[in-house]
């Protein structure tokens, strides 16, 4: 590895506001600007650091660009969470969005992040400790709709895979046997949250059914991931619109610089959404981007 041009492609990557030929950039770049071993620890953007794998291309930008790949949502919860606030991160991987939240909130703030897998979450722990977060609880859980033992499937434990999953799929040759919780039932012991950031690989719904009356009695702002939910099976579109609605919640659309109400997921393309009570005080902190 070229350290001068690490430091020099790493730092237009990340901070250069002109997005158009970066990725070119770097993978012009790549071979001379990646570390030999592929256990890398570096600071963010955000100035927390992170442990992670770079045989893992979703680590790899992570490295690189210094920020998660979903820099529409980045750049909303920079805005959005405040000091005090308690969230959780249901589906925290490796913990950029455990980190993240934490610096957010500060001090007087709380999160608490699951995370299934057990060498994913190894790198979660250790992440949270790295940056002597002390306003985090890291618990190694899944969620879903009850309590149970289920396969998590991936392709690689070590590559601590953001895209591991409850539900099978080709090419996740390798599993683990992993602990399901419920909302309903953790957040009696554990802060209830004013936020939740949701990213479970199509097993969305299942976590919504399993939090039906903390929802339906309170009224945390969700963001959730449902793209692969799209993917593997469209049909269940309906079935998450009715089941939201019946929470008392609307989807929103998180576009690239607003949101907007979404009237059918099956006519979207987009990935990510936020679910909010619309006459809640959790919808005021969404009307700045509201179009």
């Amino acid at each position: 590895m070229n350290p001068q041009l690490n430091r020099l492609v790493r730092g237009y990557l990340r901070w250069c506001p002109i997005t158009d030929g970066k990725r070119l950039l770097l993978n012009l770049t790549r071979e001379w600007i990646t570390p030999e071993d592929p256990i890398a620890t570096f600071e963010t953007k955000y100035r927390f650091r992170l442990k992670v794998n770079l045989a893992n291309p979703e680590h790899q930008y992570l490295y690189f660009y210094g920020t998660h790949d979903e820099r529409y949502i980045v750049t909303k919860l920079l805005k959005l969470i405040k000091p005090g606030d308690t969230c959780w991160d249901i589906g925290a991987n490796i913990g950029f969005y455990t980190c993240l939240l934490a610096a957010l909130v500060g001090d007087n703030g709380t999160v608490v992040a699951f995370e299934p897998a057990a060498r994913t979450y190894g790198y979660l722990k250790e992440n949270v400790s790295l940056n002597q977060f002390t306003n985090v609880t890291v618990v190694n859980k899944g969620l879903g709709n009850k309590q149970e033992q289920r396969h998590l499937y991936y392709s690689e434990a070590g590559l601590a895979e953001g895209t591991a999953s409850l539900k099978y799929a080709d090419g996740r040759a390798a599993s683990e046997r992993v602990t399901l919780d419920t909302i309903d039932n953790l957040f009696r012991e554990l802060p209830p949250p004013k936020f939740v950031k949701i990213d479970v690989e199509g097993y969305q719904l299942e976590v919504l059914r399993g939090g039906e009356h903390f929802l339906k009695a309170h009224a945390p702002l969700l963001i959730a991931e449902l793209k692969d939910v799209g993917e593997t099976n469209r049909g269940i579109f309906a079935e998450i619109e009715d089941y939201v609605t019946d929470l008392g919640y609307q989807l929103y659309e998180i576009r690239k610089h607003s949101i907007q109400r979404c009237k059918r997921l099956s006519d979207t393309t987009q990935r990510n959404f936020f679910l909010v009570k619309e006459h809640s005080r959790a919808f005021s902190r969404i009307l700045p981007w509201l179009r």
